[in-house]
């Protein structure tokens, strides 16, 4: 497994680690719901280094992301991050990805750690057909992620430019605890807060000034997860998965169909619409005693197979054991009555509205 740049820090804290995407990452530093309820009600910082991290550049970077992604990059200005899907050929997603762009010439790709290599693979060459050159900077740069409702206030002054001055999906260059920082207003929590990057060489000097004059308290990976899914964004390889397509999965309103753009991927998606999409993204509260979690399956009233479990967890903000399922279509409508098996048992569920938790502060 590889490590954090930053390992002997999460050990010094005594953080407990476990694998995810090939990088030994901190699962937790005292306990999970105690980490999940502080991001909540104060602050936290994650670690997300392992996250990759490409440069695009060239005269025609921005065609050349119009082309390989579904959503509409035309629509940014400088200083704009965009969502995104990124889909093979018949449709199917290879991963989902967040662009900014610097310039219509120079963009940066933030991907998911388990696809880094293929991801940069994938889009090297597509870029080739547009002579735009990409870069993978993932090993040069270190990426911290500040959220909850006091993360602006918490910050507020420390930067040059004050990611609270942003509005949500817009970023900066700026400086920082005395080093050069990139900002952005992103995150994956459902809270107000941003994503900060560095310098390798700068990582040490920001995270203990973070995590010591700030007293913003380090945040692992199982409360990032059960945050996330409280807010119902989509991991890859739970929600998201090669075999199926975007419409499918909950990213319809990052698909361009309409229009003249032509992405990768169009034709075969124009055809599962024209046809109706046979599955969606819909979340689920199990009103029987047990916890659903991923790949579950799930089944209509009779008893039929119905769907899976994407992900699911007794959920610390609510209290209530809720996950996000891919189901049949026609079963999709709210308050419809379902089945999860767990452990052997079918235990009664409805389909619920997402997301299951939302701050009106996160896009004011």
């Amino acid at each position: 497994m590889q490590e954090l740049p930053l390992q002997y820090r999460h050990e010094a804290a005594c953080a407990k680690f476990g694998e995810f995407a090939g990088y030994r990452m901190p699962l937790y530093y005292s306990k999970p719901i105690e980490e999940h309820h502080t991001v909540r009600k104060a602050v936290g910082v994650f670690d997300i280094t392992h996250m990759g991290q490409f440069v695009a550049e060239g005269e025609l970077a921005e065609a050349f992301l119009q082309y390989a992604l579904p959503n509409d990059v035309t629509t940014m200005q400088d200083g704009y991050a965009l969502y995104s899907p990124l889909c093979r050929e018949d449709g199917g997603v290879l991963d989902d990805l967040i662009i900014y762009r610097h310039s219509p010439r120079h963009y940066r790709i933030i991907v998911n750690a388990g696809n880094r290599e293929r991801d940069f693979q994938w889009l090297e060459g597509l870029a080739g057909r547009f002579e735009v050159g990409l870069r993978d900077v993932s090993s040069g740069h270190c990426l911290f992620a500040v959220q909850g409702p006091e993360a602006f206030a918490r910050l507020r002054g420390e930067l040059e430019h004050s990611p609270g001055d942003l509005g949500y999906y817009r970023f900066t260059e700026t400086r920082g605890f005395g080093v050069p920082l990139f900002t952005a207003r992103t995150g994956y929590t459902g809270e107000p807060g941003c994503e900060i990057a560095m310098a390798r060489e700068h990582a040490e000097q920001v995270w203990d000034q973070l995590t010591g004059s700030l007293g913003i308290t380090p945040i692992g990976l199982a409360a990032r997860d059960t945050l996330r899914l409280e807010a119902c964004m989509a991991l890859y390889g739970h929600e998201l998965r090669e075999e199926w397509n975007p419409l499918e999965c909950g990213l319809g309103w990052t698909v361009k169909l309409k229009g003249e753009q032509d992405f990768l991927g169009k034709q075969a998606l124009l055809t599962v619409k024209e046809r109706g999409v046979a599955y969606k993204l819909v979340g689920l509260e199990v009103t029987g005693r047990g916890i659903p979690r991923g790949d579950y399956p799930v089944l209509d009233e009779s008893g039929a197979e119905a769907g899976v479990v994407t992900s699911g967890a007794m959920t610390p903000t609510t209290g209530r054991p809720l996950a996000m399922a891919r189901v049949k279509a026609a079963l999709a409508a709210l308050d419809t009555r379902l089945l999860v098996e767990i452990r052997g048992k079918q235990l009664q569920a409805r389909v619920v509205s997402r997301p299951f938790y939302k701050n009106p502060a996160l896009r004011a």
